[in-house]
């Protein structure tokens, strides 16, 4: 839409410039030479300005959510419980860089299917397989084939952002500018409601309660209820910006907005629920179009994780786990955890046997005899680069790819230092762990114990990470977010791994309630979905599925508990964010969950369990896992409600 009005106003432009020439003969020769120069401006402009989305935005729209349609599809029939969330950011920056501008109902040049047909079968090769697939690794494909360096530029482009052209609205949470990475904790599209494929035209962007919110753009305010409407341009420019139950009498109707200026607050930690609206050309009305597509640096939560291996596979799994295991040994959050491994996996791929330059033909890329050769270990950043990077003294190793700099630092030498005295390989893992808390420079080792007790954004924390222990501001952050965040996402669910036995009640325990059971049916044998075997989210969902219950929508409607509700303390706000009735009062069936502290509850993690009866008196029974470390349903009769529990509601 933008790009068409664009050429719309500069031929408009034109027409005017050429009357004016047609008027005044004498200003052809100076208004010839300006001429030349503009298109000159113009041409140049272009070509710097490169940017990997050339689509339609309203095309746009419909495939990436055609794309969640097929996500919502599969979740739905697939048998082994997979919920389904593609990378579609990826598959949009690579049709838009093979296709350019296309229709989703267009029939393809090489050959009679249809884009929409080809985006399916894309959907199928990345997903349908014993493993997940990146749209990068398709690229080498015959069906997806791009050359080494169209597949180098799809890669860079990506890397800065890739709807970077279309980000005109700001970060709407005050004291938050556009470096910030904004937490998408739900896409735009489809989702399984009632189980079938259901559309919505939101997002909801990560928020605190009471979040202070800032206009994201310039416009003119109408409410609706709690609901703030944006109204800004008219004609084929006019857009609308809703955001969903922020009004907090900062604003009033009919008033003028300017970006950044303060207009209310969430309510509650559900986030910020967003919809935008744009005129599309052809229909010249009002349409909805992908929120996420126009603020800067979204980063979507969601991400599919398979029963057996998570989201990443074979070895970086493993390592991953591995870290995680240690690193919690230590003291450390998930979001710290997930910020870490999210750096590594760009500068390592999680792999402690690399060295900078490695993967480049040898003498520079490695052999199988390079490992433990002083010599090639300690090349610098003009043997590696072509002359460049002169401040790298010696290359960087390993996990963190530790490297001795011509400022002082001598992270690579310490590292082999390490490893000598330890009388062990500088590429085992175990020793770089051991390695970053007690053999790297003290500064690193000091502030890494401080690092380990932040609990916020793990995208944010990525970072910080990057900054303090790096030592590098800017180096592919985007890509470090998203995969911290992603790594946050693998480490709730508990690394996916099979569950290590079948649910069942505590025997001793179950005597007392017998009778007292929702549907009368002992709790035991449900599909914990994934859930780390034992832990209390494990109990619930498989006392969920036990008992065949969904969560209860607002309009009545029946919704799925998903594979990532959270932590304990999280399943309510998670069941809200899905459309789900909460509440502050206990009925039989209903989900509860335990503010970090309440009732006993750990203060990072909190607690969640499920209502198996309410008694006319007010006491309710509920069973629950993991309660004093027991990995079998045990019961509890709790005597009343206070500020530490709240409910998600469920029917059959």
């Amino acid at each position: 839409m933008s790009g068409i009005r664009g050429v719309i106003q500069a031929i408009k432009n034109s027409l005017t410039f050429f009357s004016s020439i047609a008027l005044n003969p004498m200003t052809w020769v100076v208004s010839g030479l300006l001429f030349f120069l503009l298109l000159m401006m113009s041409f140049v402009i272009g070509i710097s300005g490169t940017t990997l989305i050339q689509q339609d935005e309203s095309e746009l729209t419909k495939a990436y959510t055609h794309m969640t349609w097929e996500d919502a599809e599969n979740t739905r029939t697939n048998p082994l419980g997979i919920t389904y969330y593609t990378k579609i950011d990826d598959v949009m920056g690579f049709m838009n860089l093979k296709y350019q501008d296309y229709d989703l109902d267009e029939v393809m040049e090489e050959g009679d299917k249809t884009y929409q047909a080809y985006l399916s079968q894309l959907w199928q090769d990345l997903n349908g397989g014993d493993s997940l697939k990146s749209m990068l690794e398709l690229t080498k494909e015959p069906a997806y084939k791009l050359s080494d360096e169209d597949r180098e530029d799809l890669k860079e482009l990506s890397e800065e952002g890739a709807y970077l052209a279309l980000q005109e609205l700001d970060n709407p949470f005050q004291n938050q500018t556009e470096d910030d990475a904004l937490t998408m904790t739900v896409r735009y599209g489809y989702e399984v409601i009632d189980d079938k494929p259901t559309l919505h035209h939101h997002i909801i962007l990560e928020a605190k309660e009471n979040q202070v919110i800032v206009a994201p753009m310039d416009g003119k305010v109408s409410l609706d209820g709690d609901n703030i409407i944006i109204t800004s341009g008219r004609g084929l420019n006019k857009a609308q910006l809703t955001l969903f139950n922020s009004h907090s009498g900062r604003v009033i109707d009919g008033q003028k907005v300017q970006a950044g200026e303060v207009i209310g607050q969430t309510k509650d930690g559900s986030g910020l629920k967003v919809t935008y609206q744009k005129v599309d050309d052809n229909s010249e009305k009002l349409v909805y179009v992908n929120p996420a597509f126009y603020f800067p640096k979204v980063i979507q939560l969601q991400t599919t994780i398979l029963p057996t291996i998570g989201q990443f596979g074979g070895d970086e799994f493993a390592r991953a786990k591995a870290i995680y295991e240690y690193l919690k040994s230590q003291g450390a959050t998930n979001q710290a955890i997930a910020a870490i491994l999210g750096n590594w996996s760009v500068e390592s791929s999680i792999n402690p046997k690399r060295a900078e330059g490695d993967y480049l033909s040898p003498p520079v890329g490695a052999t199988d005899g390079s490992w433990d050769d002083e010599g090639w270990l300690s090349l610098n950043g003009p043997a590696i680069y072509n002359g460049r990077y002169p401040n790298i003294l010696r290359r960087g190793l390993g996990l963190g790819q530790w490297t001795d700099t011509a400022d002082g630092s001598r992270r690579h030498t310490l590292l082999l230092e390490y490893a000598n005295r330890k009388k062990q390989k500088w590429y085992d893992l175990g020793l770089q762990l051991d390695f970053m808390l007690n053999g790297d420079n003290p500064y690193y080792t000091n502030w890494l114990k401080d690092f380990f007790k932040n609990s916020g954004s793990p995208a944010s924390l990525a970072q910080v990470f990057l900054i303090y222990w790096e030592g590098n501001s800017g180096d592919k952050l985007l890509e470090r977010q998203t995969r911290a965040t992603e790594w946050y996402y693998q480490i709730e669910k508990g690394f996916s791994q099979p569950n290590g036995g079948t649910a069942q009640s505590d025997p001793k325990a179950l005597e007392a309630v017998r009778g007292d059971l929702y549907d009368n049916s002992v709790p035991g044998g449900g599909d914990g979905m994934g859930y780390a075997y034992g832990q209390c989210t494990w109990g619930v969902a498989a006392r969920i599925n036990q008992l065949g219950l969904k969560l209860k929508g607002r309009s009545g409607e029946k919704i799925p508990i998903i594979s990532t509700m959270g932590n304990g303390q999280d399943w309510v706000a998670t069941a809200a964010r899905l459309g789900g009735e909460t509440g502050k009062l206990p009925k039989a069936g209903a989900i509860i969950s335990f503010a970090g502290g309440g009732h006993g509850s750990p203060t990072e993690y909190g607690h969640v369990a499920f209502v198996e009866k309410v008694y006319p008196d007010g006491f309710f029974l509920i069973s629950e896992t993991n309660y004093n470390g027991n990995p079998n349903y045990t019961f509890r009769k709790l005597s009343g409600v206070d500020g530490t529990i709240s409910f998600a509601y469920t029917t059959k």
